[in-house]
């Protein structure tokens, strides 16, 4: 029996087709974009971390937050950190004085915080110097440096003393009878007293703590805002209504400044002895006159002060003529003693 030639022919073809129907089956699954892949879950949400402020070691109460050594950070979860009562900047705490202990690692928290006070802004004294002391000046338009004077400013006080002094006399010899003997005693004249004056700066270097306005009221019936009336004092250079100064026999009743009157008070930092010598300045009625340095002057300057004698023997002041008459005789009267040196 003869086999057909067409047998084999069906055969390849089939298989033919078929490879190719399995090809396009295979490449269209490869090329299906449209399968969404398995949902994986999302990692959980990271808590953002804030910095807080605590204590690099123990501080005790009372301290002066001025040295950042004292203090430092830590990254804690921002659901951890209280807003209202913690800090994150360093910054925010320096400056401030602690009223409570806190022990190292601890935060510092705003309760156990508060603006220092007047005591703790009074600098530390340089080495070799005492210790300074708060002390209030009273000033005006004029001893104040109208009011230009800002907080850690320095400052030099300069006083003017007026010195009452006797005048005495020798005048004729006089016969007095002293146990049946007669003996020539000398008479005295009592005259007017002499005013001197003599200026002298009496403190350097003071560093200004803190300044006290006068309050304000408002004039009845102006509405315009005036000063309390100042106190009287010798001590303070006299104005006029518009700051002008006043003089004797100066008419006070107008000015082009434009410098209002008024006085405040000046925290000073000063020694005890500072303080003794203005409190004897302001006793003594003298005229207080307050300076101001440039921000970087920190020199002690050396002065001799002024008196009229020194004006006119060192500074070559000329006196009028004809010169005012002066016989004092008997060995300048009564032989004072040499006018002692001041200290430097």
């Amino acid at each position: 029996m003869q086999r057909s030639p067409l047998l084999p022919l069906l055969l390849v073809l089939i298989i033919v087709v078929g490879g190719v129907a399995a090809f396009l089956v295979f490449r269209s699954g490869a090329l299906d974009t449209s399968a969404e892949p398995p949902e994986v879950p999302p990692p959980p949400t990271a808590v953002p971390l804030v910095r807080v402020v605590q204590a690099r070691v123990d501080i005790d109460a009372g301290t002066l937050l001025t040295d950042p050594g004292l203090l430092s950070t830590k990254d804690v979860p921002a659901n951890e950190f209280d807003e209202a009562n913690e800090f994150s900047n360093i910054n925010d705490v320096l400056g401030k004085l602690l009223i409570n202990s806190v022990i190292a690692g601890q935060p510092i928290r705003r309760e156990n915080l508060r603006e220092p006070g007047l005591a703790q802004r009074i600098p530390t004294p340089e080495p070799g110097r005492p210790a300074l002391k708060a002390y209030p000046l009273i000033v005006n338009s004029l001893s104040g440096i109208a009011d230009q004077v800002a907080v850690n400013d320095i400052v030099d006080i300069i006083a003017s003393f007026a010195v009452e002094r006797q005048i005495i006399r020798p005048s004729s010899l006089s016969v007095i009878t002293v146990n049946g003997s007669e003996q020539l005693v000398r008479e005295y004249d009592y005259g007017e007293s002499q005013t001197l004056f003599a200026t002298k700066t009496i403190v350097q270097r003071a560093r200004v703590l803190q300044i006290v306005r006068p309050a304000t009221t408002l004039s009845e019936g102006s509405g315009q805002v005036s000063d309390t009336a100042p106190p009287t004092s010798s001590s303070l250079p006299q104005v006029d209504a518009s700051g002008q100064p006043v003089t004797s026999g100066q008419d006070s009743s107008g000015s082009l400044s434009t410098s209002t009157e008024g006085y405040w008070i000046v925290i000073l930092a000063l020694t005890d002895q500072e303080i003794e010598l203005l409190e004897f300045a302001l006793q003594s009625q003298a005229r207080i006159v307050m300076t101001l340095r440039r921000f970087d002057d920190n020199a002690v300057a050396t002065t001799r002060g002024v008196t009229l004698d020194l004006l006119v023997r060192e500074f070559g002041l000329p006196l009028p003529q004809p010169l005012p008459p002066r016989v004092y005789g008997e060995n300048e009267v009564f032989q004072p003693a040499p006018t002692p040196t001041p200290l430097p």
